[in-house]
């Protein structure tokens, strides 16, 4: 979908989805791909082979659509310690390259910068205890999502003094 951001206002760049054995990355770009693609690599170091690549245009994707060529059987479970140590190293990525990053909700500065003022660090505070709230609203407390521990972004900040 175009112009999908997520809750914080981070753009949603492209899905991974895995499918048994296979790692799916869908993107919207070329550039996309290659930017995916790297960090699917470094964050799985080796466990993954080489990428098959496949260019499907909209029109074509419409087709397969209309035609019910599109899977829509769920994905297989994936055990929570296999599933929770990646999807915990994902997001800490995410939030790492975030910090450096303009936030909307931070009147599109990055988090670094905002907390250089008192205004910005309550701001800023605000932002992360929407992503903690967001988070840990999943409905099974044992989700990956749910256990992401944020303790290291409000150091980081060196902002912990507001976490209430």
């Amino acid at each position: 979908a175009w112009g999908v951001t997520m809750a914080n206002g981070t753009p949603v760049l492209g899905n991974v989805e895995l499918k048994g054995r296979a790692l799916m990355l869908a993107v919207t770009s070329a550039e996309r791909a290659k930017r995916g693609t790297a960090l699917i690599n470094d964050a799985l170091a080796g466990l993954v082979g080489s990428p098959l690549t496949t260019i499907e245009t909209v029109e074509q994707a419409m087709a397969a659509r209309a035609e019910g060529l599109t899977s829509s059987e769920p994905a297989p479970a994936i055990a929570p310690e296999v599933a929770t140590p990646l999807i915990h190293a994902m997001l800490d990525r995410q939030y790492r390259a975030t910090l450096d990053e303009p936030v909307g909700m931070l009147g599109d500065i990055t988090p670094r910068a905002a907390v250089q003022t008192a205004a910005g660090r309550h701001r800023v505070a605000g932002w992360l205890k929407h992503l903690e709230n967001r988070s840990s609203s999943q409905l099974d407390a044992n989700d990956p999502m749910a256990t992401y521990d944020f303790t290291w972004i409000w150091r980081e900040l060196g902002i912990e003094n507001l976490r209430k």
